[in-house]
């Protein structure tokens, strides 16, 4: 199988590499941040190609690069995205451009280039949204949780377009990971709240079912699964990874047990 993962230089994009150079993928990545990709690639045997996955000519050329390299690509993993805050107010235009450059059309860019090599190859691929596009993300979040959403809708509408062409397009909405991503907001509540990192990610997960968050490995299993045979007649869906938590009501957590 040959793989192009964005985002890789994060800590699911990076997880996601490993687990599909271990499973015996050749695997290439690409992220803005070309030092940190290059450490992941020379991990894993991959191949680093760096650039700002905001910019539909620079993912141009990381695919055409991916094809040369590879000789085709049988999976596309979209693992990209940032929390960027910003409110509804207009002095947050910049955010609210921001969030969905980095969030949105990036991964839209990147499907519009990978898709007719993933038809050549019946091949699938794999965009990450969050639960932010489902429910809603905290407060400061407005243009993170659009965008996710508009993922969201843009799975279901390649799905249905692709689908006769026999390519699989399928989404992942992860919720609190253990990331340097996570770390930041896991930061600012423990500040807030004057308690650790580590109980700041209890906290949020404390009405959780599994009571806890993810991990990167366990994000990077899901994609693996979507990716494989196993999940040959999924499409158009958005597999929620989240420990449960987008299945339960907020208002009804004070009857849970201690």
């Amino acid at each position: 199988m040959n793989v192009l993962i964005s985002g890789a230089a994060g800590g699911v994009g990076s997880a996601t590499a490993r687990r599909f150079a271990a499973d015996g993928a050749r695997v290439a990545v690409t992220d803005i941040n070309a030092d940190r990709l290059k450490e992941v690639a020379d991990e894993i045997g991959g191949i680093a190609l760096p650039a700002d996955g905001t910019q539909r000519e620079a993912l141009s050329e990381v695919v055409r690069q991916a094809v040369a390299d590879l000789g085709g690509l049988d999976t596309v993993i979209a693992t990209q995205g940032a929390a960027v805050a910003g409110t509804a107010s207009p002095k947050a235009d910049d955010a609210w451009f921001r969030a969905f450059d980095v969030n949105l059309h990036g991964s839209y860019f990147l499907a519009g280039e990978v898709l007719p090599h993933l038809v050549e190859r019946r091949g699938s691929l794999v965009l990450f949204a969050s639960t932010a596009g489902l429910l809603s993300g905290p407060p400061g979040t407005v243009g993170y949780s659009a965008a996710k959403a508009g993922v969201i809708g843009l799975v279901r509408w390649l799905a249905r377009d692709y689908g006769p062409r026999g390519v699989r397009v399928n989404g992942v909405c992860p919720g609190w990971v253990r990331t340097p991503l996570g770390e930041g907001a896991m930061s600012y509540l423990a500040e807030r709240e004057g308690i650790t990192v580590d109980e700041a990610y209890r906290l949020v997960a404390e009405h959780v079912p599994l009571r806890r968050v993810a991990e990167p490995e366990e994000i990077a299993s899901v994609c693996a699964f979507l990716a494989s045979s196993d999940a040959s007649i999924i499409t158009g869906q958005v597999l929620v990874a989240d420990g449960g938590g987008a299945a339960v009501d907020p208002a009804t957590t004070v009857f849970d047990a201690p």
